[in-house]
């Protein structure tokens, strides 16, 4: 959609969080105004610009007159499979849409269920190495339309990370789409439908020039209609296109200390590798490039993290952590050190048949468990009272648990059982909205709680 598109139209701005105010300055300056804000929670007017003149529809009736607008300006937390918004589907927009309408410059898009942000950072600080004019846009953090002037801007590449909210009914016109992952997630949001919330994830690749695919994907019938542009590669140190392999030396690349460790960012690494092969064509060049950026990349904030030794406990705060996939990755890279595990949370319909079985034949001894989420990976403490630690055998294994929604009864806990140079790990394997703001603020909370123990 383009910005003349909007004029003499009636405009809803559907949330009022980060994107909602971003994209409601923006359309003030392109002198749009007949625009109303509507949002479940209270919109105080101090928090509204001064030029702006419409209405504010805020607490239970917020959705009431949806009806009227022409184009509603949807926040990618809001699933438009809402009982009172299927219906307007056709009208929804994002500042997601409106970037790609009127950028003019290259932009590659990468999209997976885990380290997507991993991947769009490393790729980032490669092509800055290398001397290319890039901008990074992540899909939590500051609003594209902040980040980017979209009519003047000139980069040589804009690294977009995309989720699946934003790829929903979308389809961007893209130099690269990247996918390099898709697991069960977020299906309260996709209509309960893991077909639909894949189609969202495969979304990346319809418009896109060069199409980068995990070997896993190849026989998608989705991803095998697609004609041009497909380079295929795994995460078991090559990649190929289609029939030719291109091998990775790791010994090489991995020459002298790294901070980036372990197999599953060895995947990560494979994966930004398959795009700078395409984008840079000198594999030379590239390897270069690695031995100069692996040994000071330290990865992301709240991707295990190590937070330091305290009362010879090593705290690990692994935040990010919201799917099982990633806390199996978390438990497999501390392996026998783990002791104390932080679980749970908010319940998004994930399959943890795996997780429990990689936990039961663990070294982990302690579980914190958090609602909603560890009662259904452990079913065994469902009715067990909460703040109180007991003992339990599960398939032959004896765990303590405590069930808390207290930060600070969890940190208490740890300290209390986890044994010296043992591993107390923050990684619960769910989203976490339902006691805090964003993973963020759960992982301060945690740092805040260890320190002043």
């Amino acid at each position: 959609m383009m910005i003349s598109d909007l004029k003499n139209k009636k405009i809803a701005i559907l949330g009022f969080g980060k994107e909602g105010k971003s994209t409601l300055q923006f359309l003030l300056r392109q002198w749009i105004s007949d625009m109303s804000v509507l949002d479940k929670q209270e919109i105080k007017p101090e928090s509204l610009p001064e030029d702006f003149t419409g209405n504010i529809i805020s607490w239970e009736n917020y959705l009431k007159n949806i009806w009227d607008f022409d184009v509603i300006f949807k926040t990618p937390g809001i699933s438009p499979f809402h009982s009172e918004l299927i219906e307007h589907r056709a009208k929804f927009t994002s500042q997601t849409e409106l970037f790609f309408s009127h950028y003019r410059g290259k932009v590659i898009g990468i999209t997976g269920t885990k380290w997507k942000s991993t991947c769009s950072t490393l790729l980032y600080t490669c092509l800055k190495h290398a001397w290319y004019d890039v901008q990074l846009v992540w899909n939590i953090g500051s609003p594209v339309l902040d980040e980017i002037d979209i009519f003047w801007a000139d980069h040589d590449y804009v690294i977009y990370e995309l989720s699946s909210y934003m790829l929903q009914d979308f389809t961007p016109k893209l130099e690269v789409g990247f996918l390099n992952n898709i697991y069960p997630c977020h299906l309260d949001w996709h209509y309960d439908s893991f077909a639909i919330y894949k189609q969202a994830k495969i979304n990346i690749l319809t418009n896109a020039e060069a199409k980068i695919i995990h070997w896993d994907f190849a026989g998608i019938s989705e991803i095998a209609d697609m004609k041009e542009g497909k380079v295929f590669f795994d995460s078991k140190g090559k990649y190929r296109y289609d029939e030719n392999g291109y091998i990775i030396d790791w010994e090489y690349i991995y020459a002298g200390e790294q901070k980036l460790l372990w197999d599953h960012n060895k995947a990560n690494i494979t994966w930004v590798i398959a795009i700078l092969d395409t984008l840079i064509w000198d594999r030379v060049q590239i390897a270069e490039i690695l031995l100069e950026i692996l040994p000071n990349f330290v990865g992301l904030p709240h991707r295990l993290e190590d937070i330091w030794v305290y009362e010879w406990i090593r705290f690990i705060n692994d935040a990010i952590a919201t799917t099982p996939e990633s806390t199996i990755a978390a438990i497999h890279t501390f392996d026998t050190t783990i002791q104390t595990l932080f679980l749970g949370w908010e319940d998004s319909w994930f399959d943890f048949k795996k997780l429990r079985e990689v936990i039961l034949s663990s070294e982990i001894q302690n579980i914190i468990a958090f609602p909603d989420t560890s009662e259904k990976i452990f079913p065994e403490i469902e009715l067990r009272d909460y703040e109180k630690a007991f003992e339990i055998e599960i398939e032959g294994k004896e765990i303590q648990f405590i069930k808390t929604r207290s930060m600070k009864q969890w940190v208490d806990f740890s300290f209390r059982t986890t044994f010296p140079w043992r591993v107390a790990l923050l990684s619960c394997a769910a989203p976490s909205f339902s006691l805090w703001k964003n993973y963020v603020q759960k992982a301060e909370e945690f740092k805040k709680e260890v320190q002043r123990y």
